[in-house]
């Protein structure tokens, strides 16, 4: 018999039971099922041996497993489109007006910092201020916890993080900052950027100088800026989600295909 995919109509005609108790067995695990743009499907050749089986008194091990490539081969940006990335970054810093930007978890941001500050900038135009602050990053991406938090930054300067994760493997951090909480004194401001020139090789005093890039925000709204993008976080690991299982469902079909085709 040739392999075809099933509609939940036809499965209900075939067995004979209503579409709530089809989709209970679906998400039971005890019919093998297929998500194809939304909607369930079945493979005919999976449901006959599920009914075999059930005749036998016997459960066959569902031929419809997930295809294509596993998440651990799989990084942010292979489901997720930089350009979406990209747009989700800059709405969210033009939302919350502070800089944002999102990387793996070795550090290494995606799509380019948004509304990044020029004492950042000043930083991030020497390799070693990039390496120090993708450090900084790479720590937090592999620490165990789960929602977002507040950090100090090798520089001084306060960010918050979220990590996105899909399937339950973390693919990388949202991250926004390059604010303080407190107006700094400016001595102790300066001698600070003096000591982070000096390390990582640029001006003490152009960063000195840059000192009023620098968003200035209560630690209330600190807060508020975590709660927020814990949700961008929450966002963007649902998106990769649903194209993740997208690209299993194609995998899948493509199987299918072939295997049809080799009948």
């Amino acid at each position: 018999m040739a392999d075809k995919l099933l509609t939940t109509r036809e499965i209900q005609d075939l067995l004979h039971l209503d579409r709530v108790t089809i989709y209970r067995m679906v998400k039971d695990g005890e019919l093998p099922a297929l998500r194809v743009g939304g909607q369930w499907r079945f493979s005919s050749e999976a449901i006959h041996a599920w009914l075999q089986g059930q005749r036998e008194g016997v459960t066959p091990q569902p031929r419809l497993r997930p295809a294509g490539p596993g998440l651990d081969t799989l990084r942010l940006d292979d489901l997720i489109d930089l350009s979406v990335l990209q747009t989700i970054q800059n709405q969210f810093a033009e939302l919350a007006g502070v800089a944002a930007f999102i990387t793996d978890l070795e550090g290494e941001p995606f799509v380019t910092c948004s509304r990044c500050s020029a004492f950042c900038q000043i930083i991030h135009s020497r390799a070693e201020g990039m390496a120090a602050c993708q450090a900084t990053w790479r720590s937090i991406a592999q620490e165990e916890s789960e929602g977002a938090a507040i950090h100090v930054c090798h520089a001084g300067n306060q960010y918050a993080s979220a990590p996105i994760s899909v399937g339950g493997r973390r693919l990388g951090l949202v991250i926004a900052g390059q604010f303080l909480t407190a107006a700094p004194d400016p001595a102790a401001f300066a001698a600070r950027a003096q000591a982070t020139g000096e390390r990582v090789g640029v001006s003490g005093e152009a960063l000195a100088e840059a000192r009023d890039s620098l968003n200035i925000v209560s630690p209330e709204q600190a807060l508020q800026i975590a709660a927020i993008l814990q949700t961008i976080a929450n966002a963007l690991s649902s998106i990769g989600y649903q194209s993740y299982q997208a690209r299993q469902t194609l995998a899948r079909i493509a199987e299918l295909t072939a295997e049809v085709g080799e009948r």
